[in-house]
């Protein structure tokens, strides 16, 4: 739809108006001169008021131009006044050239104004009939082409000028336009990842008190219970019972301190190399649970890691591990980084009991649910094979970062 609205932010206003009033004031001096010369002194005043009254309704259109149909009211009186002046009969061979200035800068003026709409097509081409039937009107028969080619030769000139000025301005609007998107749209996304980055502390905070409540408070409980078993054993003379439940306890000890270790890696800070943090790790759990757990890193795989997706990988990586010493009952785990096509792969399997990934999690756990959630974040994906005896082997699959982002 074509707009109807003022470009005040891109005509160029006064100085316009200006060079216009310029114009047609030496326009009007020149014909003043001759129309006096050839002795029709009668029609100098006559010409200067008509003349004043084209230039007024320049500056008139300048001030009411935003008013609403001001701009036929406009054009149809300059139309009038050009057909006027054009028309009177100065005595001299000038009223083709002072009609065809007079239209030109018409069209100047509305192609200034209106830009490369229809509006400015429909304006010139009303214009260019106009300045036909006034040279036809004007001009000698003999005279009138090669006057028209002149005419037509300066005229396109102007408006091809008009034209690919408004061209450069629009495409320049259209930069600006663009900037200002971009600009908006960066500060939106900016705002996006300051609100992402409180959610998932605040995700991240609820996770792990959901893990110190599952490993400290309960394992502690259920020592607490055992310890006043064995007491009350020990008080029986019930030697051999109190030592079983002391093994039990054990157990439970050895296995409380590994989930909780596992909680509290989540809170350490990370090491610089995801392949040193992986074997940290690894070494924490071998010694808090003793069960060997064995990493391999391929070449290359943790430098293609993007720097914030590492926080993410080392926190699956700790979650698998809690559930191995939690559910497994393994006697090996194998933790391994790899690159495969366009992904950084991350694969934790162990040898235990195995589960069935399809059975609904139990109410409270959502260990699962996190590592599915950090997958997400990386834009990647995290798959679970397991079966009853078969063991578990989980994969976390990251996207890789691009020569470009590594050298950057």
């Amino acid at each position: 739809m074509e707009t109807t609205t003022r470009r005040d932010e891109k005509f160029t206003g006064i100085p316009f108006y200006l060079f216009i009033t310029l114009l047609l004031g030496s326009v009007t001096l020149g014909n003043a001169l001759f129309t006096a010369r050839d002795g029709n002194a009668a029609l100098v005043g006559p010409s200067l008021v008509l003349f004043a009254a084209h230039i007024g309704l320049y500056w008139s259109n300048f001030a009411l131009m935003t008013k609403p149909r001001w701009w036929i009211v406009y054009y149809a009186a300059q139309a009038t006044l050009i057909v006027i002046l054009a028309s009177l009969p100065y005595g001299i061979d000038s009223n083709g050239t002072l009609a065809a200035t007079l239209t030109i800068t018409q069209v100047g003026e509305a192609l200034g104004l209106w830009g490369n709409s229809r509006r400015a097509l429909g304006l010139g081409l009303f214009y260019a009939t106009l300045l036909a039937l006034l040279l036809m009107q004007s001009v000698s028969p003999a005279r009138l082409p090669g006057v028209a080619a002149t005419i037509l030769v300066n005229g396109t000139f102007f408006v091809l000028l008009m034209v690919l000025y408004n061209q450069q301005l629009a495409e320049r609007q259209k930069a600006e336009e663009l900037a200002e998107t971009l600009e908006s749209a960066n500060a939106q996304l900016a705002a996006y990842a300051a609100q992402n980055a409180a959610l998932t502390l605040q995700a991240e905070r609820q996770r792990m008190a959901r893990e110190l409540h599952d490993t400290l408070a309960q394992g502690v409980a259920g020592l607490v219970l055992q310890l006043e078993a064995v007491k009350a054993h020990l008080a029986a003379g019930r030697d051999e019972r109190a030592a079983a439940i002391v093994d039990q306890a054990l157990g439970r000890a050895r296995s409380t301190l590994a989930e909780s270790r596992a909680a509290i890696d989540d809170l350490r800070a990370m090491s610089s190399d995801v392949g040193t943090a992986l074997g940290e790790r690894a070494e924490r759990f071998t010694q808090a649970t003793g069960i060997p757990c064995a990493v391999e890193v391929a070449a290359g795989a943790d430098d293609a890691l993007p720097a914030e997706a590492s926080s993410h990988v080392l926190a699956v990586l700790g979650e698998a591990l809690a559930n191995v010493a939690r559910h497994a009952a393994a006697s090996q785990v194998t933790v391994r980084l790899a690159r495969e096509e366009g992904d950084v792969v991350l694969a934790v399997c162990d040898d235990g009991r195995g589960f069935d990934p399809a059975q609904a999690a139990p109410a409270g756990h959502y260990g699962l649910l996190g590592m599915h959630e950090r997958a997400r974040l990386l834009g990647g994906s995290l798959t679970v094979t397991s079966a009853a005896g078969e063991g578990t082997c989980v994969r976390l699959a990251a996207p890789a970062m691009t020569q470009g982002e590594a050298g950057a």
